[in-house]
């Protein structure tokens, strides 16, 4: 979500509540917050849903300029372990080479630090949610940059990143 300047928080507090969302984060860049939403998939096709969610509930919130609602068509995600330190999340857009998307979110899974790789639709053609531990010596999101740059970003089949690192997160 883009909001009106100075209303992040704002529309962060109202929309944290709603029962679909799972988590939000307060982000840099294009956009301000990214919202996890979660939809029950009792209809056929349950973008319906989740896009009835987006323009009849979230946009009416208030404070909001611009929406980007990205639907995964397929999901790996990594069983959690504990984790005894404090974690940040990072969110990494991936555009790879026609046709070999299924192969990267495979070797996506192999790097430690990558917890989900989700199949969408649009521009980038897989989403990568990356977690690593809360450090001063190496921080969030200078770590989250180097995996990005040393590992994902020279896969063979990378064509371009786009990285979204929270400045804070709200987590149901």
């Amino acid at each position: 979500m883009k909001t009106k300047p100075g209303k992040e928080k704002d529309v962060q507090n109202r929309v944290k509540d709603f029962p679909e969302v799972l988590e939000i984060h307060l982000i840099t860049g294009k956009f301000d917050l990214l919202v996890a939403l979660e939809s029950p998939e009792t209809e056929l096709d349950p973008r319906r849903k989740v896009a009835e969610l987006v323009t009849e509930k979230i946009r009416k919130a208030g404070d909001i300029i611009d929406t980007r609602t990205i639907l995964p068509i397929e999901s790996e995600l990594r069983p959690t372990k504990a984790i005894e330190r404090p974690t940040a999340k990072g969110f990494v857009f991936v555009y790879n080479e026609a046709g070999k998307s299924q192969e990267l979110m495979r070797k996506l899974l192999e790097v430690p630090e990558v917890r989900g790789v989700y199949l969408l639709f649009g521009k980038a053609n897989v989403l990568a949610e990356l977690e690593v531990e809360k450090s001063m010596i190496n921080p969030p999101p200078q770590h989250i940059a180097s995996i990005v740059e040393t590992r994902i970003a020279k896969m063979p089949v990378v064509l371009d990143t786009e990285t979204y690192v929270p400045l804070e997160s709200i987590v149901k």
